[in-house]
């Protein structure tokens, strides 16, 4: 029979090394640097791990990248950065003003909803200067993860990033080249589109758009965007397909070959 005494240490050691090793775990993660995006000088902009709903996205601006509204013996200059995600509301932060001290400055955005992030920047200047970083109007883009998100990618390849459960919000980020067959104009203006159509449990189909106009009169075109589908409480079973048409008749379907895509949820 083994010692009490011994049975006692291996016990309180046992325990000691449990919680180094949750000490451990949190202070890693405590010190794991956010995702960071940097527009650094000379127009480069670079991306640094992976933006996801939850946390923060650090963007490093540097500051010469505009500097044209800027008079240091009167007035007052601001710079400002401009959000929006999935062509939906845009949020403005202040990036930097004519208080800030150093070359480059630095702002943490907190990402609450997941898909297409663009992000653009103005300089102004109270005596009415204005300039503008926005990679020439089609400004900065960044995907957001969100948990969980099922991704289409060209390749006819699909993956799951989280967990599908109930009482969730799915993610489905598809990419429309997987259809590509339609894609009908009438009068230089784009008349196609792609979405997405699904059932739960068996249930009624519902649908939802992956595409989104861009841009104005015969200058528009379609950008993908992804769809939000609410899963109720599980267990339960997800149905989808995919569907492009367009205004001259074309129909092209992504079904797994009429199989649909199922997937499970709890």
């Amino acid at each position: 029979m083994e010692p009490p005494v011994k049975k006692l240490l291996m016990s309180a050691l046992l325990h000691l090394l449990c919680l180094t090793a949750s000490l451990v775990s949190t202070e890693a993660l405590a010190q794991t640097p956010p995702p960071t995006m940097t527009f650094g000088p000379n127009w480069s902009v670079s991306l640094s791990g992976q933006p996801r709903v939850g946390g923060p996205l650090r963007i490093v601006y540097d500051l010469s990248r505009l500097s044209h509204c800027r008079e240091p013996s009167v007035g007052t200059w601001t710079l400002t950065g401009y959000a929006m995600t999935n062509r939906g509301p845009v949020q403005s932060f202040v990036v930097a003003n004519d208080a800030t001290v150093g070359t480059t400055a630095e702002v943490l955005l907190n990402l609450t909803t997941g898909g297409n992030l663009e992000l653009w920047f103005q300089e102004t200047h109270s005596l009415g200067c204005s300039n503008w970083d926005s990679n020439l109007y089609w400004n900065h883009h960044v995907k957001v993860w969100q948990n969980p998100t099922l991704t289409f990618n060209e390749g006819w390849t699909h993956s799951l990033f989280g967990t599908l459960q109930g009482g969730t919000t799915l993610m489905v980020d598809y990419d429309i080249d997987r259809l590509g067959q339609c894609r009908g104009q009438y009068m230089d203006y784009e008349t196609w589109g792609v979405w997405v159509e699904y059932r739960i449990n068996g249930g009624p189909v519902q649908t939802h758009d992956l595409t989104v106009a861009w841009g104005e009169w015969n200058q528009e075109f379609r950008k993908q965007t992804p769809a939000f589908i609410p899963l109720p409480a599980g267990p339960g079973t997800l149905e989808m397909w995919f569907v492009n048409m367009d205004r001259k008749g074309c129909a092209a379907y992504d079904s797994r070959y009429g199989q649909n895509y199922v997937f499970t949820f709890q």
